[in-house]
């Protein structure tokens, strides 16, 4: 199974370019989140995203219908990826107004809130977007950071077993988020088998600005490893 890699957290044009000539799949920008630093205004999101050089997917948190459907609308998105705590009636009325894809982030406590999200809990919760018309989910670490509790952005990573077990049972495509890096992604991608990996600060020199050599080796790594394993199934005697 080819591995989808999104590079997310752009906040300039050259970032954007260059992740798509290496190979990205998709390029995240946030819009409108004031608690992260690597959010954009919504005119700075439509001065990047002209004529986009690959798929794009907006990020949004626990806004409301309308300002998701604002932003839907102004930008060249091939998604919405709502990343807060949206509910599915959110998800239906948004999803009936738009003709991009709506993603929805599913967010797996991590340190001291680990264990509290059941693999049960997670499915049902995928079964409700999914009837909603979710096109896609996210899985994205949440944990308390300086006292807060933060969505994703906290550069730790999920329980890939609970992921695995979860994604296993899911009857929409899963992008596996969380603290991903160039050291890290195969395993996790071996681990968890999703549709996808989503990466933000595991491939910055700081926070909003891309590095190069961490982009580029991360998805050399994931390609190499697909290509060993075409190969070496492709050596196979049925």
């Amino acid at each position: 199974m080819a591995c989808k890699i999104k590079i997310c957290g752009l906040t300039n044009r050259e970032d954007m370019e260059f992740i798509a000539k290496t190979g990205a799949d998709y390029g995240g920008v946030l819009v409108e989140i004031e608690q992260s630093p690597r959010s954009n205004t919504l005119d700075h999101a439509l001065d990047i995203c002209v004529n986009p050089p690959l798929p794009i997917a907006a990020v949004t948190l626990d806004k409301s219908v309308a300002d998701n459907l604002r932003i839907a609308e102004a930008l060249p998105a091939a998604a919405l990826q709502l990343h807060g705590h949206e509910s599915p009636r959110a998800v239906e009325e948004i999803k009936q107004q738009i003709t991009c894809e709506v993603w929805k982030a599913l967010h797996i406590p991590v340190g001291e809130s680990a264990g509290m999200v059941s693999a049960e809990s997670l499915i049902q919760h995928i079964m409700e977007y999914k009837n909603a018309g979710a096109d896609r989910i996210i899985f994205d670490a949440s944990a308390i950071v300086q006292g807060k509790r933060m969505l994703g952005g906290t550069g730790k990573t999920v329980d890939w077993d609970l992921a695995c077990e979860v994604r296993n049972q899911a009857l929409l495509p899963i992008l596996l988020a969380g603290g991903l890096n160039p050291d890290n992604a195969v395993q996790a991608f071996i681990t968890v088998q999703p549709y996808g990996l989503d990466v933000a600060s595991g491939v910055e020199l700081c926070k909003g600005k891309k590095d190069p050599d961490k982009v580029l080796a991360l998805i050399a790594r994931i390609r190499e490893y697909e290509q060993n394993v075409r190969t070496s199934t492709s050596g196979q005697i049925c």
